[in-house]
């Protein structure tokens, strides 16, 4: 599975003005390595939602997984 993602992603300020930051990603990834590629993305967004808890979005939040299966 290939993961591209914008700054925006690992840019993103939870209330306390920290940074999701990109080892927070990994272990997302990390946890997600059997899923489809549309659950990774829902599982990204959804812990990047979850991580700024209702903070104002400072960036444009992009992500796009895909798999190959031969």
């Amino acid at each position: 599975t290939f993961v591209l993602y914008s700054d925006g992603v690992s840019e993103a300020i939870n209330p306390d003005k920290g940074f999701f930051g990109e080892d927070r990603l990994l272990a997302t990834l990390s946890s997600l390595s059997n899923a489809m590629p549309a659950e990774t993305v829902r599982r990204v967004l959804a812990d990047v939602r979850g991580f700024t808890a209702g903070a104002k979005q400072s960036d444009d939040i992009t992500v796009l997984a895909a798999q190959y299966r031969p």
